[in-house]
C-alpha cells in the first residue's frame, strides 16, 4: 500500500511538472510570435516614397545616377514589411546597353528567437539570387545595421569559394526621410557603394 501511495505522488508530481512546463513552454511561444517595438521601428518604411540614388564604382567607373519612387507595405498585421522600389530606366550589365527599369525589393523583419533585424533583398540590376541579411539597430543614432554575404562569382585573383559581403545601413532620420546606405566587396576590396534617399511624397 505504501508502494502504491508513493507510486502514485511521484506520478501526480511528474503529471504536474509537465503541465507547467508545457504552460511555461506555449506561453513563450505565444511572446515570442508577437511583434513588438522592433516591428514599430520597421513600420516607418510604409507609404509612398520617392529616392535618389547613386552607385559608385571602385577602379574609376562612372557613378550611376537614377531616381524613382518606392512603396512599402504591411504583411499579415505588422509582422514583416516590403518596399518596392521602381527607378529610372538604365543600362544593366546584362542588357547590352539596353535601358531597362530598375526594380528592387526588400522584405524586413525582426526575429524574437534571434533578437535580430532580418532582411532578404533581390533586384533585376546584378543579381539572380536572393541576399540574406541580418542586423541590430542603434538608437542613438537611429541606425539598423544590417550584414550578410553570399558566395562570389569567379574573379581573377580570387580563390573558388570566396564570398561576397554586404554591409547595408538604414538610417532613419525623420518621420519623412530615411535613407539606405549599401556597400558590397570581395577578397576585402570593396566592389560599389549604393545610396538611396528616400523622401515621403
Amino acid at each position: 500500500m505504501k508502494y502504491s501511495l508513493k507510486v502514485c505522488s511521484t506520478l501526480l508530481l511528474m503529471v504536474f511538472t509537465t503541465t507547467l512546463s508545457f504552460a511555461q513552454a506555449k506561453n513563450d511561444m505565444a511572446g515570442l510570435s508577437k511583434t513588438n517595438a522592433n516591428h514599430v521601428l520597421l513600420a516607418q518604411v510604409k507609404g509612398e516614397w520617392l529616392f535618389n540614388g547613386k552607385h559608385t564604382f571602385a577602379g574609376g567607373h562612372k557613378p550611376i545616377e537614377f531616381t524613382g519612387s518606392m512603396t512599402g507595405k504591411e504583411l499579415w498585421d505588422g509582422r514583416y514589411f516590403t518596399t518596392e522600389v521602381t527607378g529610372q530606366d538604365i543600362p544593366m550589365p546584362w542588357s547590352d546597353g539596353k535601358l531597362v527599369t530598375l526594380h528592387e525589393t526588400m522584405l524586413l523583419g525582426y526575429d524574437n528567437v534571434k533578437k535580430q533585424f532580418v532582411a532578404s533583398y533581390i533586384n533585376n540590376e546584378f543579381e539572380t539570387g536572393i541576399i540574406c541579411l541580418e542586423g541590430t539597430y542603434d538608437p542613438a543614432k537611429k541606425i539598423i545595421t544590417y550584414d550578410g554575404e553570399t558566395l562570389s562569382p569567379n574573379r581573377p585573383n580570387l580563390p573558388p569559394g570566396t564570398m561576397r559581403k554586404f554591409h547595408a545601413l538604414m538610417k532613419f532620420i525623420d518621420n519623412d526621410h530615411y535613407e539606405l546606405e549599401w556597400h558590397e566587396s570581395v577578397g576585402g576590396k570593396e566592389l560599389f557603394d549604393t545610396i538611396l534617399s528616400f523622401t515621403r511624397k
